[in-house]
């Protein structure tokens, strides 16, 4: 996508002020595992992140989706330092928990896995995993794009989990034991299982997170063209050409084209233009257009998504997974955003993100056995 318009500096106006109506944020995860549960009664998937980094400390966290109302129930080692809007990110939050989690062991080494978790939910049942697939030979991991974002209804943001080092767990391995109240619980899986040998137990050595556009009510961020940060400035427009975040050895950045001075919208003008957020050496991960109109003292703004992921160099069975099944590219091109500036002494913004349509994409739940209750 290019866009080749302009949006030209108006003359002989006093200086207006640059608002930002949009938000990049990058998180930094450690190491991170997930898989489908397809036989409880409670729980229809399980997910361990893992954090060492400075802002928010070492330990681990344990999200429970669950199988009644998709909400996720979340476990976090005391002393870690989580905020409860990362919850948002993979659906609407349930519990919000300390919890002992003991043992707490989750290596990534070259030849695979090795894991060992237990904790207490808040109904008192036991949750325990353990999984140990090593057996000396170095893998070959890709880099996926986790299509969480997939069975969320109402998003808060847009959420792009990268799963850099991403493998699956070997059926060959030491130990598989995961079990929900003493009871074994069975994962989802794939396809001629015979043949390739792997559970669908996903795990990465290497996430990434990065959050578009969180839902906002409130005023709006401006920008000091002098000193804007991490948002880059068009020098012919003064508008805003793109953001940009770093976090955890990772980058992201959301570009306009062309850039954006929302105040200098004229009434009754409309403009449009192209979007791209790319993440690492990846320079699109999703893209689309964006439009901006002005009625009055009211912006309307709209981001819509039109080009999903496009993977590239993965493993065999990994690239036969995302082709067999379509919602892992396709997913964010239903995801449209939509926000409104109230011009004046103090702009306000309000903006939500949308799914785009009632149908949705069952491919990868056929595909591994993973349906819903």
């Amino acid at each position: 996508m290019d866009a080749r318009a302009v949006v030209k500096a108006p003359t002989n106006r006093p200086p207006s002020q640059l608002l930002c109506p949009f938000d990049l944020q990058l998180w930094a995860v450690d190491r991170m595992l997930n898989f489908e549960i397809t036989d409880d009664p409670h729980y229809q998937g399980l997910e361990l992140q893992v954090f060492d980094d400075p802002a928010h400390g070492r330990g681990m966290a344990v999200l429970l989706r669950r199988r009644d109302d998709g909400r996720l129930d979340i476990y976090r080692q005391p002393g870690l330092t989580l905020e409860s809007e990362m919850a948002q990110v993979g659906g609407e939050l349930g519990e919000w928990r300390e919890a002992p989690i003991d043992p707490a062991r989750f290596e990534i080494s070259p030849d695979g896995i090795d894991l060992d978790v237990r904790f207490t939910d808040v109904a008192g049942r036991p949750v325990q995993a353990r999984i140990n697939d090593r057996n000396g030979r170095p893998r070959h991991r890709g880099t996926m794009l986790a299509p969480v974002g997939a069975i969320i209804e109402d998003p808060a943001s847009l959420s792009l989990f990268v799963m850099g080092g991403c493998d699956l767990v070997r059926r060959s391995g030491r130990a598989f034991d995961v079990r929900i109240d003493g009871r074994p619980v069975a994962t989802g899986r794939l396809p001629v299982g015979w043949l390739h040998r792997r559970r669908l137990v996903k795990y990465t050595a290497d996430p990434t997170v990065v959050v578009c556009n969180q839902a906002h009510d409130g005023p709006v961020p401006t920008v000091d063209p002098q000193a804007p940060g991490d948002v880059e400035v068009d020098p012919r427009s003064g508008g805003i050409a793109a953001l940009r975040a770093r976090n955890g050895g990772h980058r992201a950045r959301l570009e306009l084209a062309p850039a954006l001075h929302v105040t200098r919208l004229r009434p009754r003008q409309a403009i449009e233009g192209t979007w791209r957020l790319g993440i690492d050496g990846d320079p699109a991960v999703v893209a689309g257009f964006w439009t901006a109109e002005r009625r009055q003292d009211v912006v309307e703004l709209a981001l819509d998504i039109v080009r999903g992921w496009r993977p590239t160099g993965l493993p065999p069975l990994m690239a036969a997974v995302t082709g067999l099944a379509p919602v892992f590219r396709t997913w964010p091109t239903t995801y449209r955003w939509r926000g409104t500036v109230t011009l004046g002494n103090q702009p306000i913004l309000t903006a939500r993100w949308e799914r785009k349509g009632d149908q949705r994409d069952e491919s990868y739940r056929r595909l591994t056995n993973s349906h819903s209750r």
